[in-house]
């Protein structure tokens, strides 16, 4: 785990606490900034994106004015990313939050929060 945290710190991954499980599979992009809190759990094949150039895309080709394709992640504390999840930017999971097993997250996502599908709803609530 020390290895997989480094490896992570050395491409820009901040850590706010010692994550409790990363697989190494785990596609963490922190180029548009990226904070891990203490207990985390990120699961086989998760991606967590910081950045989307696809909207800025469609924006000149409208001819709009480009903004930034960088939008920051955060995780929370004692939060659990299920395998194959995707978490898009500008994303903030709260703490002590399950995302379920191939769920896309986009946004906030509350405290306790029991996420799953695609888009990702609230189906429960994980002090219950």
């Amino acid at each position: 785990m020390t290895l997989i945290i480094l490896a992570h710190k050395s491409q820009g991954v901040a850590f706010a606490g010692r994550p409790e499980y990363i697989q190494q599979d785990a596609y963490l992009d922190p180029s548009g900034g990226l904070t891990i809190h203490k207990d985390v759990v990120i699961s086989t094949k998760v991606i967590v994106l910081t950045h989307d150039w696809s909207f800025l895309k469609r924006a000149k080709y409208l001819g709009g004015e480009a903004v930034s394709a960088f939008r920051p992640v955060v995780v929370g504390e004692n939060s659990f990313i299920g395998a194959g999840a995707i978490v898009l930017p500008g994303t903030t999971i709260g703490k002590n939050c399950i995302i379920g097993a191939g769920a896309v997250i986009k946004g906030t996502v509350e405290d306790y929060s029991i996420m799953a599908g695609n888009p990702a709803k609230r189906i429960g609530d994980t002090r219950q």
